[in-house]
């Protein structure tokens, strides 16, 4: 293998990681629009803009079972 081949490895390499940077990039932000919506729709349906984090997660906790069955249903 000669200096230009190693090169030409190393570029490719460097390329594929940037690829992977921006698809991970990419997946991150997906999830955090997604986070972002589901929140909006959490806060408007049962009205908990003034609710803290931790009275939210009680509130989820005692509802959860029962949305389970549903989503076991197949709505």
């Amino acid at each position: 293998m000669n200096h230009l081949d190693i090169q030409k490895k190393e570029q490719e390499i460097r390329r594929l990681q940037r690829q992977m940077q921006r698809d991970l990039e990419k997946l991150r932000k997906e999830r955090t629009h997604r986070l972002i919506q589901k929140g909006a729709l959490l806060e408007a349906y049962f009205d908990m803009r003034d609710t803290s984090v931790e009275e939210t997660e009680k509130i989820l906790n005692l509802i959860a079972p029962e949305v389970k069955k549903i989503r076991e249903q197949d709505f």
